[in-house]
């Protein structure tokens, strides 16, 4: 049973049935995890997160992250309002611009992501919070208090967030990427003291097993996307990895992540390995620590085992 605080992230868009979705919800939820999040990768993450609601009695369920383009700001804190009242306030709402290549195939224009994320937060909250302009009827405040978290790979979009967010959900960082980033954190904070202490939470892709060789082409299969997405590259160049962030944006694909720069951001090899690894995160500054399993509900089913002893 896992006794500190560990949450899972799940990509329902690859294979996943509904019935998927709530056995692993459930299976999470027994094995002591926190929190369970959905990305929205061909899925509806918002949909997803009242599933794995529905299906569970305490395990806090959320997006990570939700596309800002694709919901009006009063369309999202609608369902929000909805998921948290209906999951007795255990819903989380993570906020991101995704990225261009995604919103280029949708004819989605984000010049603008920067301030547009910023911009969506606050009307997110002014709708909670009842000041939203009347539509069909005067607006009224939610039942329940919505965390909601931005997510951020750049150490500047960090500093953004924490001047609008609850928590901040980066991923693929390493321990020394979340030690530089509490600077930043507290930069932006200082500009909404209001706003209290900032959660950081950070998505970790996970590989567990004992042949390193094998699980790292594992991790290749599984992350080759992420280096076509120039946010992406610019972190990992920004990390130090220049050689590797070249290599993706000359077409490399999974040959451009070098074992050096997977070990740096994933939990990879036997367990004692990945929690060694998840201690060292926890001592850097990380609240809440989500496991990304490789696609499928039966990579992640094996994850939530393994991490809750069964």
């Amino acid at each position: 049973m896992i006794t500190e605080r560990l949450g899972l992230t799940v990509v329902p868009g690859a294979g996943w049935r509904a019935a998927d979705v709530r056995t692993v919800a459930q299976e999470a939820e027994q094995a002591g995890f926190e929190a369970m999040f959905s990305t929205e990768v061909n899925s509806d993450s918002m949909a997803t997160a009242q599933v794995m609601g529905s299906a569970t009695e305490r395990l806090t369920v959320g997006t990570w992250v939700a596309n800002i383009y694709l919901r009006h700001s009063y369309l999202c804190a609608k369902g929000a309002e909805l998921i948290a009242d209906d999951t007795g306030g255990r819903f989380v709402l993570g906020l991101g611009v995704s990225h261009r290549p995604v919103n280029d195939a949708l004819r989605v224009d984000m010049t603008n992501a920067a301030h547009d994320i910023v911009d969506y937060a606050r009307a997110v909250r002014d709708w909670w919070e009842g000041r939203g302009p009347t539509t069909h009827l005067p607006q009224s405040p939610a039942a329940h208090r919505i965390p909601v978290h931005v997510a951020a790979l750049s150490l500047a979009a960090a500093e953004r967030a924490a001047e609008v967010a609850d928590g901040l959900m980066p991923t693929m960082w390493s321990p020394q990427r979340v030690e530089k980033s509490a600077e930043y954190i507290a930069r932006g904070r200082a500009r909404a003291p209001e706003l209290g202490r900032l959660e950081l939470t950070l998505g970790l892709p996970t590989f567990i097993g004992d042949d390193l060789d094998r699980l790292r082409a594992i991790a290749r299969e599984n992350l080759a996307l992420y280096t076509g997405f120039p946010f992406f590259r610019r972190m990992w160049r920004e990390s130090g990895f220049v050689d590797e962030a070249d290599a993706m944006e000359r077409g490399a694909g999974p040959a451009g992540l070098s074992d050096e720069l997977l070990d740096s951001f994933c939990l990879i090899g036997p367990l004692s390995r990945c929690r060694e690894r998840l201690a060292s995160y926890r001592a850097a500054g990380v609240d809440l620590p989500i496991l990304n399993p490789p696609v499928g509900p039966r990579a992640a089913r094996d994850v939530v085992h393994a991490f809750g002893g069964s």
